[in-house]
């Protein structure tokens, strides 16, 4: 038998948790008022996103030391804060415009085949859904998230890839991350990402972020924990 939902008692967490302080001074409210407005993913922003599927099938350079110590070390401690679920965190490393993305394409998805604004996408969230999955995750709303998903990211073989866009740095990667909930067995999802960097208030943020999962075309099993 399904347990009844108590919709007030649910509204009443929700408010109560807006005023508790989350990592770094960082409030539930505060993800609240940031992401009141969001109208960048245009035309113009879905564009971008195919033309970034073409430039990531190019043959990537490995990383210079430089790079290493910048991008390859963001995105580690990127993974480390997802794993230790420091998501407030993990939220301040993107950009005021970025786009966290899951294709629901396998292979090496073209910009025809893993177009997000023509082809269902496993998550495609802007700033404010992002600022979405973290009050579900902090609040309990999200049931699926209950009990919580613990992960372990594990990435290799990072490459820069050219890129036409000026002020943009562009960083492939193979993952694997494993995922523990309690109740379920260990599960392991792998594939490779793309991180674009931007300079954004003199801070180096991520912009855009792709996650190509290898059995992406799959039904794919609660995925509603963050890669």
């Amino acid at each position: 038998m399904e347990a009844h939902h108590d919709i007030n008692s649910s509204s009443s967490r929700l408010v109560n948790t807006m005023t508790i302080p989350m990592d770094e001074g960082f409030t539930t409210g505060d993800i609240l008022r940031d992401t009141l407005e969001s109208t960048y993913v245009d035309d113009s922003y879905y564009a971008k996103l195919r033309d970034d599927l073409d430039e990531w099938q190019k043959i990537g350079a490995p990383l210079s030391e430089a790079d290493r110590q910048t991008y390859e070390a963001l995105i580690l401690h990127e993974h480390w804060l997802l794993d230790r679920r420091a998501f407030e965190r993990w939220y301040k490393l993107y950009s005021r415009q970025c786009v966290y993305w899951v294709p629901a394409a396998a292979d090496m998805p073209d910009s025809q085949r893993g177009d997000p604004q023509r082809q269902v996408t496993i998550a495609f969230d802007d700033r404010r859904r992002m600022g979405d999955r973290i009050i579900w995750l902090r609040t309990g709303m999200a049931y699926s998230q209950l009990p919580p998903s613990y992960t372990s990211h594990s990435n290799s073989g990072f490459v820069r890839i050219a890129t036409a866009c000026a002020g943009e740095v562009k960083i492939r990667s193979q993952f694997i991350v494993h995922e523990m909930r309690a109740g379920h067995p260990i599960r392991p999802l792998t594939g490779w990402m793309g991180h674009v960097f931007i300079e954004e208030d003199g801070k180096l943020k991520i912009d855009r972020k792709i996650v190509a999962l290898l059995d992406a075309a799959r039904s794919q099993h609660n995925l509603t924990f963050l890669l």
